[in-house]
């Protein structure tokens, strides 16, 4: 399926994200993090980076278009197209979510309902990998939060704006400590200015 966004998702943005994606995927086996969600699922591949090892691993996202691209791309991988503030499953019945760079661009409300959507999927022993931008913290963290700036810079107004709030806040490592979770294991990424954490919630 020709789909130009899901085009540009996949190169270069999966590309540059190819690592972090990997390392995502680790985190869901080692921790035996299955059945997996991955809300705003985009091109699908983190899915299908777990799904390839035929663990069970749904995708998410409310671009209709963008799940045509990903099912087509991954048939055998199953896709939702749905809000992330108002899913239609039901509690409890996922080990791990993931929620991958889609946390800065929202609006704190949204980010909030996200969140809560989250909890209630979640069984009681599972937990959340969260991926997303930090404050820069070293030199190699500033020159890539440079072009990380960049290039939100070309996303649409209101992207741009919820993300510079996002940072403003701190980053991620804030956002995870005023929303009740509890972080299990951080990896912090220089070339992404982000971080992976593994989280519950307390």
């Amino acid at each position: 399926m020709f789909y130009l966004p899901g085009l540009i998702y996949s190169w270069p943005i999966d590309f540059l994200l190819k690592g972090i994606k990997n390392t995502v995927a680790r985190f869901i086996f080692q921790l035996q993090l299955y059945p997996a969600l991955d809300i705003c699922s985009g091109t699908g591949k983190q899915c299908h980076l777990i799904g390839m090892h035929n663990q069970k691993i749904i995708g998410l996202d409310r671009d209709l278009k963008m799940i045509q691209y990903a099912s087509s791309k991954y048939p055998h991988l199953p896709f939702i197209c749905a809000d992330a503030a108002e899913i239609p499953l039901k509690k409890t019945c996922f080990k791990g979510i993931i929620i991958s760079y889609s946390l800065h661009d929202k609006s704190p409300e949204l980010r909030k309902k996200i969140l809560a959507e989250a909890k209630r999927l979640l069984a009681s022993d599972g937990k959340l990998i969260l991926v997303d931008f930090e404050q820069p913290w070293n030199k190699l963290s500033h020159l890539a939060r440079f072009f990380t700036y960049l290039i939100e810079r070309m996303a649409s107004r209101e992207h741009f704006k919820n993300g510079r709030q996002f940072l403003k806040q701190g980053g991620l490592e804030p956002f995870i400590k005023q929303n009740g979770l509890v972080e299990i294991e951080r990896l912090n990424i220089p070339l992404g200015c982000s971080s992976i954490v593994v989280a519950r919630f307390a």
